[in-house]
């Protein structure tokens, strides 16, 4: 059988906005996953931060420090002594935490930092707050971009004392409470919730349950389809059941809001209207309708029911990014800027 390929344009869409984003590295922050983000005609002047008790000293490029950091742009550029000595102290602040955040400002990107091979999400909300007080708008986004990706990759959520930092030393109109609710709403956590033995803390569980019975739209809307045709192989991906490519000017079908794109031949199975509780992306076995080709065996096959959209993954920036500094993140998926 032949198929046809009827080029369309239906990608760019420019009036819906805001549009969701993919994950790095397919989103747009200055700078590529890894990239070195210094000037290297810049490289001649550096600024030391004295960091803890036993002022350890970091010796960071100065216009790096300026141009990401409203904090420290007013202490090296202002009228402060810090401006002629081109040095400034933060005795509270951890040296692990600035670690991470040094490691940001170099490469635009945040480490998934472990201890005994568990995620340690208390140090990325001590990240996120050492973010916000220096003026690292760019910083917290790295943040909740860290953590969405380690929570699919592990699948887990914060701890009880995790909330507890959450709600005790992050301000309340941060993004980042709103992604770590979705997490707890959209995952299996009420068997976790139940058995813990530490407490959580009680404005969150408060939040929790106002969720829980008010969901958020993408709980109740499921997957929002759309058509959709990959412009190039850079903006090109597999469809997320069957694992077939989608090759540039192919039509297919994407979820507006977490990016996953499907073939219309699974979108005609019924693959991605699944519930967010039902298949859980388990594997059973079904009676495949489609395959009528020759030599298909009409055997039962090994399908895979789609699991939950989940808001974190596409509609990241829109939902928990803040840009009031910074420029929106680019979505090469759907082809809107």
């Amino acid at each position: 059988m032949t198929r046809t390929t009827i080029p369309r344009n239906v990608g760019t869409d420019m009036t819906r906005i805001p549009g969701p984003n993919l994950p790095p590295p397919y989103t747009w922050t200055g700078a590529r996953a890894g990239q070195l983000r210094a000037n290297p005609s810049d490289f001649t002047t550096t600024s030391t931060i004295l960091i803890g008790s036993k002022h350890t000293p970091f010796h960071v490029h100065t216009t790096l420090l300026t141009s990401q950091s409203s904090y420290f742009r007013a202490a090296l550029t202002g009228p402060f002594l810090e401006s002629t000595s081109n040095t400034i102290e933060l005795d509270d602040v951890d040296v692990a935490h600035f670690q991470l955040l040094v490691s940001w400002l170099y490469t635009s990107t945040i480490p998934a930092p472990f201890k005994d091979g568990k995620p340690a999400y208390y140090s990325l909300l001590h990240v996120y707050a050492l973010a916000d007080r220096l003026g690292l708008e760019g910083a917290r986004n790295a943040v909740v971009d860290c953590v969405s990706e380690l929570a699919d990759r592990t699948n887990s959520v914060l701890t009880p004392s995790d909330t507890r930092i959450l709600y005790e030393q992050i301000r309340d109109s941060a993004p980042l409470r709103s992604l770590v609710l979705d997490l707890f709403s959209f995952k299996k956590t009420d068997r976790l919730l139940e058995s813990h033995s530490d407490w959580w803390h009680a404005a969150f569980l408060l939040d929790l349950s106002v969720q829980l019975k008010r969901p958020c739209p993408q709980a109740l809307s499921r997957h929002r389809l759309r058509m959709w045709c990959p412009e190039s192989w850079h903006a090109t991906r597999a469809c997320d059941n069957c694992r077939n490519v989608l090759p540039p000017w192919y039509g297919a079908v994407a979820c507006e809001d977490c990016c996953q794109a499907f073939c219309t031949r699974c979108v005609e199975s019924g693959v991605g209207m699944a519930g967010w509780d039902d298949g859980r992306a388990k594997w059973e076995v079904a009676e495949d309708p489609l395959d009528t080709s020759v030599g298909a065996s009409s055997d039962r096959a090994k399908l895979r029911k789609w699991e939950a959209c989940k808001p974190w993954r596409g509609a990241r920036c829109a939902l928990y990014h803040e840009h009031e500094e910074t420029d929106r993140c680019g979505d090469v998926f759907l082809g809107r800027w």
